[in-house]
C-alpha cells in the first residue's frame, strides 16, 4: 500500500514540476520576444547550430541546474516533491549525484529538441526520427520503470544510485 501511495505522489510531483517548467518556458518565450523586438526589430533567423545551442542553453541546462540544486539541497526535493512530501535519498550523502540524476532525467527532452530541430532544418530523415523515437522511448521507459519496479526507481535513479522516499 505504501508503494502505491508513493507512486501516486511521484506522478503528482511530476505534474507539478512540469507546470513549473512550463511556466519558466512561457516566461522565457515572453522575455525573448521582447528582446528580439527591441534589439533586432523582429525575430532573427538562426542557423541549425544556433538553434540547437539556444534550445540547450536556455531550456534544458537551466532546468537541469535548478533541479540539481533543489534535489542536492537540504530538502532534497523539487517543487513537486516538496508539495507531495517526497525527497531524494542519497546513499553515503553524495548529493552531487543529483546532477547525474537530472542529466539522465532530462535526456529525453534534450534528444527530442535535437530531433525536432534537425528535422526542421535538415529534413525529418532517419537521424531526426531516431532522436525523436529514442526520446519518447526513454520517457515511456522511465514511467514504466516507476510503475513496474517494486522500489519505483527509474533509470536516472539507478544510474545516480538514488531513490525517492517519503519525507518526514
Amino acid at each position: 500500500m505504501q508503494s502505491v501511495a508513493i507512486r501516486k505522489r511521484r506522478f503528482m510531483a511530476l505534474l507539478i514540476d512540469w507546470l513549473y517548467i512550463s511556466a519558466y518556458l512561457i516566461l522565457l518565450f515572453g522575455v525573448m520576444q521582447i528582446v528580439y523586438w527591441l534589439a533586432f526589430n523582429g525575430i532573427p533567423t538562426f542557423s541549425y547550430l544556433q538553434s540547437q545551442l539556444i534550445a540547450t542553453f536556455t531550456s534544458v541546462i537551466p532546468v537541469i541546474i535548478i533541479f540539481s540544486i533543489m534535489e542536492g539541497s537540504f530538502q532534497a526535493a523539487t517543487f513537486g516533491k516538496r508539495f507531495n512530501h517526497l525527497r531524494i535519498s542519497y546513499p553515503n550523502h553524495f548529493k552531487s549525484r543529483s546532477v547525474i540524476r537530472n542529466m539522465v532525467k532530462f535526456l529525453p527532452w534534450q534528444l527530442g529538441h535535437m530531433g525536432v530541430i534537425h528535422g526542421m532544418y535538415k529534413d525529418f530523415n532517419w537521424f531526426a526520427m531516431t532522436l525523436i523515437y529514442v526520446s519518447m522511448l526513454l520517457a515511456v521507459l522511465y514511467i514504466m520503470m516507476v510503475l513496474i519496479r517494486q522500489d519505483q526507481r527509474h533509470l536516472p535513479d539507478l544510474l545516480a544510485g538514488t531513490f525517492v522516499e517519503k519525507s518526514s
